[in-house]
């Protein structure tokens, strides 16, 4: 890929971005080089001055998003705080970051459920795989979660989080004593 300097990066960042709200607006087939231009408001061929080919944008763009939910809201935690607690913390930052970006949410859903996320080689999750298996190990150290596999405990975090956010999306409201009865739910399927 082309080196892209500081003003470039802006340029590099709208594109994601609108390739993004296309894909959690109209699906991944929405998302040509043509309509990423547009809803970015810059030539077509910009987007290949700052990236390989549009399915190198989309993976770009997935990673990002994956950053910014994911990794920013597991560093906003304390460590030091007791795996449990940790836990229900983690995702509720996580369910709030995406409620508060439902595009973003919309956008990781389709991506994952295509063809890209094969070649994207799971880098994206990875990252979130480690901050998982982190939270996992100091858990099980300090007696209180279950030794399961990562990948299952990983389901076990995340599927509320689609469905609340599936059920938002239609139009349900979910109360704060409601998303904490999830969080505990979550919490139960990992403690001992």
């Amino acid at each position: 890929m082309n080196t892209v300097t500081a003003p470039g990066a802006a340029t590099r960042a709208k594109l994601m971005q609108a390739a993004a709200r296309i894909v959690s607006r109209d699906g991944m087939a929405a998302a040509t080089t043509a309509a990423i231009a547009a809803e970015a408001g810059v030539a077509e061929g910009t987007l290949y001055r700052h990236f390989e080919s549009k399915d190198d944008l989309l993976i770009a763009a997935y990673r990002q998003m994956k950053q910014e939910v994911f990794l920013d809201a597991g560093a906003q935690l304390d460590t030091s705080m007791a795996p449990p607690e940790r836990l229900k913390r983690a995702w509720k930052a996580i369910y709030l970051a995406y409620r508060a970006n439902k595009d973003a949410f919309a956008f990781g859903q389709r991506f994952a459920e295509s063809a890209l996320a094969e070649r994207e080689g799971g880098e994206a999750g990875r990252a979130v795989g480690r901050m998982v298996n982190d939270l996992r190990k100091a858990g099980i150290a300090s007696g209180d979660f279950k030794n399961l596999p990562p990948d299952l405990l990983g389901g076990l975090f995340m599927a509320p989080v689609a469905y609340l956010l599936k059920a938002e999306i239609k139009g349900r409201k979910w109360t704060d004593a409601e998303l904490d009865a999830a969080a505990d739910s979550v919490l139960a399927g990992w403690i001992k």
